[in-house]
């Protein structure tokens, strides 16, 4: 069965070991020419891609079907393909992409036991820091260090497709060889965003009114949820919390910059994560910080449906 299949929800790693391996196999008879037929879930008519399967192309011996989101085909669909893939054919070769495929079905087992089925699901929040860094260096020969990776996961979200588009552009930008800095995220990735997340952290950060409440709805209006910007601020809220314990030990501006991976210019300078700190004393922080905990718990349960009761809770919170 010269099937191949790709899933998860990981969309950039899934495409691009899709790539690779199918160009392996168009490459496998360098002395054979290869068509490749794109065909896709939502609009595939299974008959005639099983027919073409089974048929030789006209114009070159070899073929190769891509069927994209392929869990998208109607299940008596995807029944006569795999009835119709079954058929040993080393002219052709079938691969699919899908957000999740059965991993129970007797299809899928056999593409598992024949080492033909990949899964690549998204890095968990804690570990995209790190793949950032790796891709940056491996992909673009650039250093990306933490608290930079950190920064461009809070600006472009945790998509490894946005994340990897993001580094495309910095990498244009900025000179060859030039490590990416906090600087040239706040230039280059998405800059309406970076301004607002920031807006919308420093109101809170600094304990201000007048500038809190247009800052989270525009932040809001930019896409982002109730339940992101909790987590954004309490993200935010525990690097405060962690720079007052250290304020409070008699710990100096460099050694909290260290301590905390600040960039000097971005944070310190610009942003005032020092001065933020200061509004509240360590225990504020700490139920503040046990607030926001609370608060995500009850938004999972499904709390706060309505934008205005998200405004009155984050503002309890970031004003608090």
């Amino acid at each position: 069965m010269p099937v191949y299949a790709f899933s998860g929800n990981d969309e950039l790693r899934k495409n691009e070991a899709l790539e690779a391996e199918l160009t392996r196999w168009e490459a496998s008879d360098p002395s054979s020419a290869c068509v490749r037929e794109n065909h896709f879930g939502e609009e595939l008519h299974p008959a005639s891609v099983a027919e073409s399967y089974q048929t030789p192309d006209l114009f070159a011996p070899r073929k190769v079907l891509v069927i994209h989101n392929y869990d998208k085909v109607r299940a008596e669909g995807r029944e006569l393909l795999e009835a119709a893939f079954k058929a040993e054919n080393p002219q052709s070769a079938v691969f699919l992409s899908a957000a999740k495929l059965d991993g129970r079905s007797t299809f899928a087992k056999a593409l598992e036991k024949a080492g033909r089925l990949f899964e690549f699901k998204l890095p968990y929040d804690n570990k995209i820091p790190g793949w950032l860094m790796e891709r940056a260096q491996q992909r673009y020969g650039r250093r990306l260090g933490m608290t930079e990776a950190r920064l461009l996961q809070d600006v472009a979200g945790n998509e490894t497709s946005d994340l990897d588009h993001e580094l495309e552009k910095l990498d244009t930008f900025l000179p060859k060889g030039q490590a990416i800095t906090a600087e040239a995220i706040a230039d280059v990735v998405s800059p309406l965003k970076v301004h607002v997340i920031f807006e919308f952290q420093k109101a809170a950060g600094l304990r201000n009114p007048h500038d809190f409440l247009p800052a989270m709805r525009n932040l809001l209006d930019n896409g982002t949820d109730g339940f992101l910007a909790v987590m954004r601020l309490f993200t935010h809220f525990l690097t405060l919390t962690r720079i007052r314990a250290m304020m409070d030990e008699g710990a100096g501006e460099r050694d909290i910059v260290e301590a905390c991976k600040l960039n000097h210019f971005l944070h310190v300078q610009k942003e005032r994560y020092l001065d933020q700190a200061r509004t509240r004393s360590l225990s504020r922080w700490k139920q503040l910080l046990a607030r926001l905990a609370r608060l995500e718990w009850e938004m999972k349960q499904g709390r706060y449906p309505h934008r205005f009761e998200v405004e009155m809770a984050l503002a309890g919170v970031g004003l608090g």
